[in-house]
């Protein structure tokens, strides 16, 4: 008897939904430094939602863990856009 044949595997093991913010101050933009091996890139703050948070209350955690900010406070929130997209990449 013969198996059937194996599905392909995707690259990716889950979906990973991510919330994120342009945080102005006057002229300025709050970016987050990313230092890595071989590299130093800047990131708006943002971070991963977790099981059982709506986007608003994961991007006010991601806004007080990674520049002390309390959204509550904020002045002229405006949603601006969404953005859907797939990324691959090696690692968890």
């Amino acid at each position: 008897m013969t198996s059937p044949p194996k599905k392909p595997v995707a690259s990716f093991s889950r979906i990973k939904i991510r919330t994120g913010a342009l945080v102005f101050c006057g002229d300025d933009v709050a970016l987050i430094r990313r230092d890595r091996a071989d590299s130093t890139h800047y990131t708006p703050p943002g971070g991963n939602v977790e099981d059982g948070e709506d986007l608003h209350q994961a991007l006010g955690r991601e806004l007080a863990e990674e520049l002390d900010l309390n959204i509550d406070q904020a002045e002229g929130v405006e949603l601006l856009w969404v953005v859907d997209q797939r990324v691959t990449r090696p690692g968890p």
